[in-house]
């Protein structure tokens, strides 16, 4: 097979630190997670506890399906809130109710201004930090409460009050969240319970561990119901994105993606590269050895290609044995050397067949960068084009190319 070589300019070695490490195989040096995980028959225990393993895509998912309960959640509440105002009208001390009424119109106000900055576009960590604004505000208005309830001449809170640390823990099992972020919501909720109890009164006593413990069991609920909305999406999701022969995102996903970056190219006007592979001759290997060797040739590619690009950059299956690859904030001419590694890591790479018999894999690679303004469609049109052309010119090979306006633009 011919190794052709192709024009490009130094990406950087260090890219190399950048790759995501190799999964751990059972035995010496597997954390703790790892040894655990396999009680339990298709449940990965890192799923829940954080959002490490999860794709992007699948965080700014969750982030959205989180946004849309939030919204429904502040506004009930901030309808809710001023309502109880008569009650306290007629129960409270003539000299408290001032004081509580403000206290709840400023939290009606600040549920229904985080209820209308949901309706914005969010990225995760944004809408992370609304549920977390969410649940500490009801929590200052109950600590404030009971502080204003006790000067200067105290007076027993009714349960509306007394109850609301409860009411937010059991709040929090309307979100799919994980465990660390959960158990860190509830530790605000609970540390708010235990310093209000130590200033009324003796921290230690029958009434006190009563409460902690009915506030604990609340907790423990929802920290359940919590991870298991989360793991049931998560499933939801992979099912329906995700290759399950590579474990690559599907079609859909990569298109939604390409979606985002052009977004991010015409605000930001950060450059982006794709990339697509097909396997030389794949046809002939399922004839010859059979389909379960042509399933092995394509996770074996997948794996060459998550291998070589680094951890942001975003890799599908498009289609048969093609892959697509899009490297962000990268120009064609890094892209190009990334492509000819990635050529050359799958021409060095031997997949054994049936009958003691070697595979030698190559792929033809089509490359080109995103031309700002242009449709999405039109840069895959191009590179597909790319890829035709390396297939005329005996596989094995990478092919780059430009429209004429976008060469003058990049050579600026």
């Amino acid at each position: 097979m011919p190794h052709p070589s192709t024009q490009s300019t130094a990406l950087g070695e260090d890219r190399r630190s950048e790759k995501l490490a190799p999964t751990a195989t059972p035995g010496k040096g597997v954390s703790w997670i790892g040894r655990v995980t396999p009680y339990w028959a298709h449940f990965r225990l890192d799923d829940i506890i954080s959002t490490r393993q999860h794709s992007h895509d699948f965080v700014e998912t969750r982030a959205e399906y989180i946004a849309i309960r939030l919204r429904f959640m502040a506004l009930f509440f901030a309808i809710v809130v001023p309502l109880w105002m008569p009650i306290d009208l007629v129960t409270l001390r003539p000299e408290h109710f001032p004081a509580i009424a403000l206290a709840r119109s400023m939290l009606a106000a600040f549920l229904l201004l985080i209820a209308v900055l949901t309706l914005r576009k969010l990225s995760s960590r944004q809408t992370d930090a609304l549920l977390s604004l969410t649940i500490i505000a009801p929590i200052a208005f109950y600590v404030a409460s009971i502080f204003i309830l006790s000067q200067p001449v105290a007076e027993t809170p009714l349960v509306g009050y007394s109850f609301m640390p409860s009411v937010m823990a059991a709040m929090l099992g309307v979100f799919p969240l994980t465990l660390a972020y959960g158990l860190l919501l509830s530790a605000v909720i609970v540390l708010a319970q235990l310093g209000i109890t130590a200033y009324l009164g003796p921290l230690i006593s029958l009434d006190t561990l009563d409460k902690l413990w009915v506030l604990m069991m609340i907790v423990g609920v929802s920290l359940w119901i919590q991870t298991g909305q989360l793991l049931m999406l998560l499933k939801l999701y992979r099912e329906s994105t995700q290759d399950p022969l590579t474990g690559l995102i599907n079609r859909r996903v990569l298109m939604k993606r390409l979606a985002t970056e052009v977004t991010h190219n015409n605000k930001k006007q950060r450059p982006f590269c794709i990339l697509m592979f097909d396997l030389d001759r794949f046809k002939r290997i399922n004839d010859n050895y059979g389909h379960l060797t042509g399933d092995k040739v394509l996770k074996e590619t997948a794996q060459i290609l998550k291998n070589g690009l680094r951890d942001h950059d975003i890799i599908a299956r498009f289609g048969g044995e093609e892959f697509v690859a899009v490297l962000t904030n990268v120009t064609s001419e890094a892209a190009m050397e990334v492509a000819e590694r990635i050529r050359q890591n799958c021409h060095d790479t031997r997949v054994s067949a049936p009958n003691d018999e070697v595979i030698q894999l190559s792929t033809s690679v089509g490359v080109t960068q995103y031309e700002t303004g242009e449709a999405i469609e039109a840069t895959l049109e191009r590179v597909d084009e790319c890829l035709y052309v390396a297939k005329e010119q005996g596989r094995n090979r990478v092919i780059h190319r430009q429209s004429d306006q976008g060469q003058e633009l990049i050579r600026k």
